[in-house]
């Protein structure tokens, strides 16, 4: 009998020495990567920033710049559409938050989830859409894009605040490359539950039980099922490329009144998962969520009738660290990558059979 035994990397695979915070990776067709990041300007300035690497996630040089606001823009998430003949360059797309601020209080006065496209590899940026606006108050954040099952549609997921108390996962399409979206848009999570469903991750995976599910998708989230302001995080699956999810499961709970949030998943190729986080769980001192975190990992194999066996968590980054992504780089390895320390730090994760 055989399982899967996970491995993390004692070293980091790369450090970005840059003053900048949630990085997010999309390797391209001839083999570079690119991390998105959000740098810090003068004056408050944010800065949409783009680094890439050829050799493989070792070293990463700047790169290019997608946008740069004095207001609320954060949240990158990149995504290359599939070339549309052999040969021609592929469109990448980033999405971000970009909302307007007040100038004398600081207050959010409009929300905006805009796409900005580039078409030379992520040296330059323009504007393409947004795919979801609205005024304040409530807010829209942390876009997730992927390509669906058909190689065509785009899917685009991102948390939509009710109210101070309730935030729900969102999806809207894009059948044109996102110069277009789908409205309105559909929600996902939250539905009679008055939770702060966010940060929302997806990868693809597989049921090993379910005839009907082979093609799954599973979907991560934060969420507040504790309590007000007690982050804890769950997962669904799809077997419908991400029309309806099932029912939530838990993937990791902390101590009482510690957090676990900011969730990340990335699939091996055999539909094992890895899901990464941030946790204030070892702080001794009081809770200073979302500071003092450590980022850590669980594993799972494939599912079985829609449910995940989780392992215990192993920790990726020391204190404090935070805002973690993932992104699969081989069959059996994933680069999980996070702030630490004003820096952008990438470790590899992987997957090796072991029998026992």
């Amino acid at each position: 009998m055989t399982s899967r035994k996970f491995l993390i990397a004692p070293r980091e695979h790369f450090v970005l020495p840059v003053r900048g915070t949630y990085p997010r990776l999309c390797r391209l067709p001839d083999g570079s990567i690119l991390a998105g990041y959000t740098a810090f300007g003068a004056d408050g300035e944010r800065i949409l920033s783009i680094a890439r690497s050829l050799d493989d996630g070792r070293t990463f040089q700047p790169h290019g710049e997608v946008a740069r606001s004095r207001g609320d823009t954060d949240n990158i998430f990149l995504l290359q559409l599939p070339a549309p003949s052999e040969g021609q360059t592929p469109t990448i797309l980033a999405a971000f938050r970009n909302h307007d601020l007040d100038p004398v209080t600081g207050a959010p006065t409009y929300f905006r989830i805009t796409v900005c496209k580039s078409t030379d590899g992520g040296r330059t940026w323009s504007f393409l859409s947004q795919a979801f606006e609205k005024p304040a108050p409530n807010g829209l954040w942390e876009p997730f894009m992927r390509v669906a099952k058909n190689g065509r549609d785009v899917q685009l997921y991102f948390s939509q605040e009710i109210d101070k108390l309730d935030q729900e996962t969102m999806l809207v399409r894009s059948s044109d490359g996102g110069k277009t979206w789908s409205s309105p848009p559909v929600r996902l999570t939250g539905a009679g539950e008055r939770f702060r469903d966010g940060m929302v991750g997806v990868a693809e995976t597989t049921d090993l039980t379910n005839g009907n599910c082979k093609d799954a998708l599973v979907l991560v989230m934060e969420t507040t099922r504790r309590g007000p302001g007690m982050y804890s995080v769950e997962a669904v699956l799809s077997c419908d490329d991400g029309a309806t999810f099932g029912k939530r499961q838990v993937v990791y709970e902390p101590r009482p009144g510690r957090n676990a949030g900011a969730p990340q998943v990335a699939s091996f190729a055999d539909g094992s998962v890895a899901v990464v986080f941030m946790t204030d769980e070892d702080r001794v001192e009081e809770s200073i969520w979302p500071g003092g975190a450590k980022i850590k990992v669980v594993f799972s194999g494939p599912s079985e009738d829609g449910v995940f066996r989780w392992g215990a968590p192993e920790v990726v980054g020391e204190d404090a660290s935070a805002w973690p992504g993932v992104m699969r780089m081989a069959d059996s390895a994933v680069l999980a990558v996070y702030e630490f320390s004003s820096a952008i730090r990438g470790k590899m994760l992987s997957a090796t059979r072991a029998s026992y």
